[in-house]
């Protein structure tokens, strides 16, 4: 076999992506649609077996959707253009589309607690470019935390912030309280001068002291935005820092991950001054039509969030903190162990005396356990990722409980190392024996 087999889809791609391309490439060559059709369902069959049935995901950045949500999605709605305002529509014939809008942004707004929401973006990538167009240009600083502290890709010049030509810096972050650095904040902002302090990001183990940033970024002259794509829905819950009422001045997130909605991205505040420039951003200069077909969803989606009813925010982040305190009796270094763990869905474990953090999931995956990679505080900028991150979002949905989370830890170190009464099919049982999930239960609970 070819050991660097070639792909027509990205010739350029590296050599293992190529290798399962030239698989895919290979298998799929179908002709025909009843022959495209008959593919893509047993595709779509095969993933929803594997996700629902075979193992566990605890991959930090996805969710199951509620019955209620997932009823809501008309895909017929998604090839119907409504270009701007209610009441001045480019369309005609669209009038309940601007009643979803309002629906959707009133919701949105509710849930974050914010006055303002904008939702029409596809992504929290595009959100974030948003803030890029609306309040920075090209030649400007931002402050982001570094990818080894937890930032996104979006927030660096190798990727979202380099289409807006930004220069982006790291906050100063200390790897042992998980937060920026504020004895040495005030000497890093005064020799940089951004014009947007931008934290949170892809790994989100505790809140951030928002108070202290924003009294910086004031000093500065600099806009304080906040990238709750990981915790939004814990943040409508009630669970996790309120990022408006504590400093931020916007808000972005995914609408999926623990917000529980469709895919796609979101942006809220307290000020109309920057609501309106959010607002342009979105249309007309990053979008003209966007999928509307997200709203309704997305809508009930954030109602959900908020009322918690079948309530899932609170066992979330406690399934994460018993997940956590399991692992590490199994003798596996946690990140945040002298804080607690975690105070969200998220739990990281450092897979440098594992092989790393690829190889681990990889064994992972293998015994039917889906997680994903990170970057550790303490590593070296430009090495492989040594973090596997995990989420308790989706397994909670499921019907997963603290009582549930000292199997799942077995499970999990039985792949990692081997060793342990857990086989090759503990997954799959273990999901198995969690059953419908929430909503096969009455109602209950709220806020605790």
């Amino acid at each position: 076999m070819n050991a660097h087999p070639s792909s027509a889809i990205a010739p350029w791609a590296d050599a293992a992506s190529r290798r399962r391309l030239h698989e895919l490439e290979t298998l799929h060559r179908e002709e025909g649609a009843a022959a495209v059709a008959d593919a893509v369902n047993r595709a779509q069959s095969a993933h929803r077996h594997r996700m629902a049935a075979e193992g566990l995901v605890l991959y930090a950045g996805t969710n199951v959707l509620s019955p209620a949500v997932r009823a809501a999605h008309d895909s017929a709605l998604s090839t119907r253009p409504a270009l701007g305002w209610p009441g001045g529509k480019l369309q005609t014939g669209v009038e309940e589309i601007e009643a979803l809008e309002v629906i959707a942004t009133t919701q949105v707004a509710r849930a974050m607690r914010a006055a303002h929401a904008e939702v029409r973006f596809l992504t929290a990538t595009m959100a974030n470019l948003a803030l890029y167009s609306a309040f920075t240009r090209p030649g400007d600083t931002i402050a982001v935390l570094s990818p080894e502290a937890g930032g996104h890709a979006s927030h660096h010049a190798h990727a979202t912030a380099g289409v807006r030509g930004l220069n982006v810096v790291h906050l100063p972050y200390s790897s042992t309280d998980l937060d920026v650095d504020a004895d040495a904040l005030d000497a890093f902002l005064a020799v940089h001068r951004p014009r947007l302090l931008l934290v949170g990001g892809s790994v989100t183990l505790f809140p951030h002291d928002l108070g202290v940033l924003r009294e910086a970024a004031e000093r500065v002259g600099a806009l304080l935005a906040y990238d709750a794509s990981h915790a939004a829905g814990l943040i409508a819950a009630g669970y996790v820092q309120d990022p408006l009422a504590e400093g931020a001045h916007v808000v972005t997130f995914s609408t999926y991950k623990t917000f529980a909605g469709p895919a796609g991205g979101a942006a809220v505040t307290d000020d109309p001054r920057l609501a309106e420039k959010i607002s342009h951003a979105a249309h007309p200069v990053l979008s003209s039509n966007y999928d509307p077909a997200r709203l309704g969803p997305l809508a009930i989606a954030a109602a959900e969030a908020a009322e918690q009813s079948p309530a899932w925010a609170a066992a979330t982040i406690t399934a994460a903190q018993h997940l956590a305190a399991h692992l590490a009796g199994h003798g596996h270094t946690l990140v945040g162990a002298g804080r607690g763990y975690t105070r969200t869905h998220q739990v990281v474990i450092d897979a440098t005396a594992l092989g790393g953090g690829t190889g681990a999931v990889a064994r992972l995956a293998a015994h039917g356990v889906h997680t994903g990679t990170c970057r550790l505080p303490w590593q070296r900028p430009g090495t492989p990722a040594l973090g596997i991150r995990l989420g308790t979002q989706e397994v909670v949905r499921r019907g997963a409980d603290d009582a549930t989370m000292p199997h799942v830890a077995a499970v999990i170190h039985h792949a990692l190392t081997g060793r342990g009464p857990a086989g090759t099919g503990a997954a799959a049982e273990l999901r198995a024996s969690l059953g419908p999930g929430l909503w096969a239960a009455p109602a209950h609970g709220g806020r605790t």
